[in-house]
């Protein structure tokens, strides 16, 4: 069995991009915000990823920390002085920063750190039902990676349904279900979720590939991993 990647990856239906940089955001824009900013409008499509609470070192996650605070004190203050958005010199430099973050994260996280409790198919297979639970009715998930400690979603929340509802009630009931299967309590993901608004159909392709690219260059044999993408991208590629 080899990984399935997507040679033509086709845009959702009425697919609605998100420049965030522009100067005049939409009338329906809002930002949510914990350590950091993060962008929401209804009908946008969003790369997140939520990783197991032991997948970074805590020296490395304290560093992060540190520099989220340092960006959200940045952004207010350079919102404040703009009249609600950052200027656009200041929103370079923190998307920048967001790039290198991702890169740093991902490359953590591959190195395949803490218990990886993901490897066990039983346990994967608890997070990939709840990925696909509400498939239609909360949400359009397009295509998702389920990795040893961390997983990525592509999705477009539907109707009234926010990104960080969708993620906290994932986090929540695979909680639940793995950590009732060890006989242990306590938190299993990090609180944080590392979130993208897809801004146009390029950011969209880019976003499925690597996915669909995330296990195979983690090395991963199938039985390690999980992937797996929407109808349409299916269809487009001759998959059942």
């Amino acid at each position: 069995m080899t990984w399935n990647i997507p040679s033509v990856i086709p845009l959702p239906e009425n697919f609605t991009g998100f420049d965030p940089s522009s100067a005049i955001p939409p009338e329906n824009f809002t930002s949510y915000e914990r350590h950091l900013p993060h962008w929401r409008i209804p009908g946008a499509c969003y790369f997140t990823t939520f990783r197991l609470r032991d997948s970074i070192p805590k020296a490395v996650l304290e560093k992060m920390r540190r520099e989220d605070l340092e960006w959200k004190q940045r952004l207010a203050k350079s919102s404040a002085q703009q009249g609600g958005m950052p200027s656009p010199v200041e929103f370079q430099a923190w998307q920048e920063f967001k790039r290198a973050r991702l890169r740093k994260l991902e490359l953590l996280l591959d190195e395949g750190r803490g218990e990886c409790l993901l490897r066990v198919p039983a346990y994967r297979e608890i997070v990939e039902k709840a990925l696909r639970h509400f498939e239609g009715d909360r949400h359009e998930m397009l295509a998702w990676t389920v990795m040893p400690n961390h997983v990525h979603a592509l999705l477009r929340p539907l109707h009234e349904h926010l990104l960080e509802d969708l993620c906290g009630s994932w986090k929540w009931f695979t909680a639940s279900k793995i950590q009732a299967a060890l006989q242990r309590t306590g938190p299993l993901w990090q609180e944080e979720n590392f979130d993208r608004i897809i801004r146009d159909a390029a950011h969209y392709e880019k976003a499925v590939r690597y996915i669909a690219n995330n296990p195979v260059k983690a090395n991963l044999p199938p039985g390690q991993a999980s992937a797996g993408f929407c109808q349409s991208i299916r269809a487009a590629n001759g998959w059942p």
